[in-house]
């Protein structure tokens, strides 16, 4: 709450000692005093002196009337019986005397002028002796016959009416004045000068002493502050190094991050001359379902885990950093083949995380890390090369970076490029592989492939492109486009009497966790005129295995609450709980190629049976890809498995050639399977 302030205690604020910046106010007042003492003390024996003067003068005067006075009265009783007496002498003294006595005079009236008032005994003297003067011209004027009188009236003037007395008694009061004046005067210089001791003394107490313990407290603040500095200096350090840890090191690991990866290789790349160093990009394969699976605590506890076993494969004084998601790198003086073995074994057993087990796989980029000028982020850059090329291989393995894979990246990045203008011109178009009932031969249905028929490289395979378009982002267009086209096509066929189709159509896990796959779905089905159990969508393993509660597990139940049948394809390959056969809505399973290829060898039928018993105990539909033997074809046969798909029963076909072996084959194929193969 603001107070109001008399002007005198802000004026004596402003003159506190508690500010600095007014000492020099202080120490002006107080030399100011010690001025004005000075003066003063100055003045008052300056005026000592001229009294003292002036006492001396007029006692002198007095002294030289009175002897002056004397000696005239001495020579006129000489001169009186004389005859021709010399008044010269005479006359000096009368001119002396008169001179004397106007000096006196004039000194009495300068006295007047400045107030000083005089006694009648002044006003005596001074006519009494005017008259002794005129009394003395007169004798020295007087004839003979008269200097007698005239003297005796002289030294009556002199003797009798009290002259000489009045002389003497002037210059004994100015004695007495004079003393009297001295000693006032000496009082009052004793009392300036113990003003002047207690002005000094209350100076020493009242402001030097203050100013001093001002002084000594603001250099001790001054002290402190400098401590204080020293002290916030030392600390601004230790945070400084902290802070340039914390730039340097993930917060999660505790390893070099990329800021410390490319200082590192920008000395290490220029200064090695050892040809085996080399760089080693390490990433998690499908880190993303360990998030999604157990949560991101797990997933941040399984990267510690890791960056752990990581920093065992090399030797201290090589680099382990962890350049941000799952990726980390290693820099080694030992060959990347070694390191390699090493990293695989370290990660070959699960990690057990909060009581659970969780395996996890990686991949590897690799390449010699020779001298040379090139920048660090290029260094990465390659094995970030080589490490996508290992991923798109299928992971858990280690790619050598070359020369030959940034061009293939380079050709990747352009077809990415391409592929968006490829979708939405229609370039990506449906194949068709029939799928065929092995008890009656009759064409069961169809699956859609999807094939790019680029305008200058001419036709480009799924394996080419599904990865390119994965990596763009693209999957859930090109999904949409190829299962809109299919759809269509089937429709004509329908429409024309040729087959009543029913056409399976692969969907992508970009595809399945789209939000609004039901939406578009179910238009793109709506429009084609087909209805909703001609269609029957296939789900990767890979698909199921982040749980039920996951935007493709709502999707897939939303499918087939709509009528759509969905079948798990590749079953075998992945590492989908048999459990996944329970809870999702599934009608069938697709066997994978690799386990009808060894038919009817005895390990794979063991398989295979077991498979097939699963199936009819839940009622599913068993559908076998890649046969292209009838002795397969047989064996599957005999196994109770209902439908086949294959090299043996006809390859991928583009629409129009579809259609014409449809007309031909529409009915009954089965005994046609193995020239079709042998031809193929």
């Amino acid at each position: 709450m603001y107070t109001h302030q008399n002007p005198a205690g802000h004026a004596l604020a402003r003159l506190s000692l508690r500010r600095p910046d007014r000492l020099w106010v202080h120490y002006c007042f107080a030399l100011g005093i010690i001025f004005c003492l000075f003066i003063a003390t100055h003045v008052l024996s300056r005026t000592i002196v001229e009294s003292g003067a002036a006492a001396a003068a007029e006692i002198k005067n007095s002294s030289t009337q009175v002897m002056l006075a004397q000696e005239i009265v001495i020579e006129a009783e000489k001169l009186v019986p004389q005859t021709a007496p010399d008044f010269n002498a005479f006359n000096k003294n009368i001119l002396r005397l008169e001179a004397v006595h106007r000096a006196s005079f004039l000194q009495n009236s300068s006295l007047s002028a400045a107030g000083v008032t005089h006694s009648d005994k002044d006003d005596f003297l001074y006519r009494s002796v005017r008259e002794f003067i005129a009394l003395a011209r007169a004798f020295s004027a007087s004839t003979p016959a008269s200097r007698e009188s005239a003297n005796a009236r002289l030294y009556r003037h002199y003797a009798d009416q009290g002259l000489n007395d009045a002389l003497r008694q002037s210059a004994n009061l100015i004695e007495l004045q004079s003393r009297a004046e001295a000693q006032r005067f000496d009082m009052l210089q004793s009392i300036f000068f113990a003003a002047s001791a207690v002005v000094l003394v209350a100076e020493a107490i009242f402001i030097f002493w203050p100013a001093q313990k001002l002084v000594q407290s603001t250099i001790q603040e001054m002290r402190e502050q400098t401590s204080k500095l020293r002290n916030s200096k030392a600390q601004l350090k230790r945070m400084n190094t902290q802070l340039e840890h914390i730039v340097n090191h993930d917060q999660l690991t505790g390893l070099p991050n990329r800021i410390s990866l490319t200082h590192y290789l920008a000395k290490t790349a220029v200064e090695t001359d050892d040809c085996e160093t080399g760089i080693l990009l390490v990433g998690l394969d499908d880190f993303k379902s360990v998030n999604d699976m157990f949560g991101h605590d797990y997933g941040d506890e399984l990267l510690i885990k890791v960056s752990a076993a990581l920093q065992s494969c090399v030797d201290f004084e090589n680099m382990v950093a962890h350049v941000g998601g799952d990726e980390f790198v290693l820099i080694s003086d030992e060959p990347c083949a070694v390191i390699n073995r090493r990293i695989f074994a370290s990660l070959h057993e699960p990690f057990e995380i909060k009581g659970r087990r969780i395996p996890i796989n990686a991949s590897i980029g690799h390449m010699k890390l020779e001298a040379t000028s090139r920048q660090a982020l290029d260094i990465v850059a390659d094995a970030e090369i080589a490490l996508k090329f290992a991923k798109s291989a299928g992971g858990n393995r280690a790619q050598a970076f070359t020369e030959n894979l940034r061009l293939d990246m380079n050709l990747m990045q352009k077809m990415q490029l391409e592929l968006g203008d490829a979708i939405r011109n229609g370039e990506i178009e449906p194949w068709f592989q029939p799928q065929v009932r092995f008890a009656d031969g009759r064409l069961h249905g169809a699956e859609v492939l999807a094939r790019w028929r680029h305008p200058t490289r001419g036709l480009i395979n799924p394996d080419v492109f599904l990865p390119v378009a994965e990596r763009a982002g693209l999957m859930v267009d090109l999904d949409h486009a190829i299962w809109t086209s299919a759809m269509k096509y089937a429709c004509d066929w329908q429409d024309n009497g040729i087959w009543r189709p029913s056409i399976s159509l692969n969907a992508a896990p970009d595809t399945l966790a789209d939000p609004y796959l039901l939406e578009r779905f179910l238009l793109t089905l709506q429009l084609s005129g087909l209805e909703s159990d001609q269609v029957i969508v296939e789900v990767l393993e890979t698909t199921l295995i982040n749980g039920k509660d996951d935007m493709a597990a709502i999707n897939i139940d939303s499918l087939a609450e709509c009528g759509i049948a969905l079948e798990l394809d590749d079953f075998g390959t992945g590492y989908a709980s048999l459990s996944k056969l329970t809870q999702l809505p599934l009608t069938g399973i697709k066997l994978d190629r690799s386990l009808i290829s060894p038919l009817p060898d005895q390990a794979a039928d063991s398989v295979v049976r077991a498979i097939l018993a699963l199936a009819v105990e839940l009622g599913l539909q068993v559908v076998a890809e890649g046969v292209e033997e009838s002795e397969q074809a047989d064996h599957l046969n005999d196994r109770g498995c209902g439908i086949g798909q294959g090299y043996g029963f006809g390859r991928p076909m583009p629409p129009d050639e579809f259609k014409v072996w449809l007309s031909v084959n529409a009915k009954s194929i089965l005994h046609a399977r193995s020239d079709t193969a042998r031809s193929a």
